[in-house]
């Protein structure tokens, strides 16, 4: 989700960029190659430092330019990530060495127990290969033997199949994401050409293994979509109404910016009595800025949640989806608001019953929806 890409500015101009020595040429003609014969084979492992440089060309090779995260386009960047253990990475290798599919976990933190699931590509010459299901399933039995409770993704609802390969392995969607995918990404040989507008995600989580039982403190107006999306899942959780929360004032929110979403992300620190007009006061900077896509992530493992989030509904918030077990006290609860951004919600796809009712959900509680 949007605030956990650790990019890092100060260093990514000095780096080499694929994208200045290969062509949109290069790009088109890849995509023109007849797809490889259906016997093919294809080695699913964790990523090599020696594979940065090879999947910085499969990034290409999938997306041209349009791809939304920069550092993808740089070996360096890549290598930096995988040797710090932010990320980790599943690849797909061709009998001939060349990478032809790619799907990382990032993690918010060292003692992160779940990942986000992200980074798809799949070179065009091998769709149809079920490379990304192999990937999922790599990288679900790799979580499972480290130890990790769960995996969660953001697949694309501009077309139902991203959605499909995750409820293929088990996973539940816990929410969408309303136009957070910025316009400009091409989606391979899926969709003709770059997407005109924003896109939405689908919050897809996976469990790895079983997570501890915990009482999620939701504010009210949340309650009922956020039990359907516990109910759906099977967690274990219960949920509270604040009792106990701290009665102070002196709230604490951080405001997180993602340049490339054009997004902003409110985090409070800590909850007081005045968290809704401190929220309010962001709210309105953001707005006047021209902030696309505003959030706001609740720890409903603290009681103050319920006490001091009500009425966020009133200021243009609605469900956005659960992250369970993303904060080392439990669960993330994200609230979404569009400022000025056309979700297209006729454009937007779903790959199950339940999801489509989720999203039916969402869309009514969406002001001006």
């Amino acid at each position: 989700m949007a605030g956990t890409d650790g990019t890092r500015s100060d260093t990514l101009g000095l780096m080499r960029d694929v994208r200045e020595e290969l062509t949109h040429e290069h790009h088109e003609a890849v995509k023109a190659e007849a797809k490889v014969d259906e016997d093919a084979a294809v080695e699913i492992r964790i990523a090599l430092p020696e594979d940065a440089e090879a999947l910085a060309h499969c990034v290409f090779h999938s997306y041209g330019g349009t791809y939304p995260y920069e550092w993808a386009y740089r070996p360096d960047e890549i290598g930096r990530r995988w040797s710090e253990g932010a990320m980790v990475s599943a690849v797909g290798v061709s009998g001939e060495d060349e990478v032809v599919g790619h799907l990382a976990l990032d993690f918010d933190r060292p003692d992160s127990k779940v990942g986000e699931s992200g980074q798809a590509v799949v070179d065009p010459r091998w769709r149809g290969h079920h490379v990304f299901e192999s990937l999922t399933s790599f990288l679900a039995s790799w979580a499972k033997e480290h130890g990790l409770l769960g995996l969660y993704c953001e697949a694309t609802a501009a077309h139902p199949y991203s959605q499909r390969g995750s409820l293929a392995v088990g996973a539940h969607e816990t929410g969408f994401l309303i136009g957070y995918i910025p316009s400009g990404v091409e989606y391979k040989d899926i969709l003709s050409g770059a997407a005109r507008h924003r896109e939405t995600a689908a919050l897809m989580y996976l469990r790895t293994n079983e997570e501890p039982e915990r009482v999620a403190h939701v504010p009210e107006a949340f309650r009922d979509v956020v039990s359907r999306v516990y109910a759906n899942g099977g967690f274990r959780r219960g949920i509270g109404v604040g009792e106990g929360g701290a009665e102070t004032a002196g709230t604490k929110l951080n405001v997180e910016m993602h340049p490339d979403h054009n997004a902003a992300v409110l985090k409070p620190e800590h909850l007081g009595s005045d968290f809704h007009a401190t929220v309010e006061r962001e709210l309105a900077r953001l707005v006047e800025e021209g902030v696309d896509c505003i959030y706001l992530d609740l720890p409903v493992a603290d009681p103050s949640v319920a006490m001091h989030g009500g009425e966020l509904d009133d200021l243009g918030f609605f469900y956005s989806c659960i992250v369970p077990e993303f904060r080392e006290d439990g669960d993330l609860l994200r609230l979404q608001l569009l400022n000025g951004v056309d979700p297209h919600v006729d454009e937007i796809t779903t790959a199950s019953d339940f999801g489509k009712e989720l999203l039916e959900e969402l869309l009514a509680s969406m002001p001006g929806v």
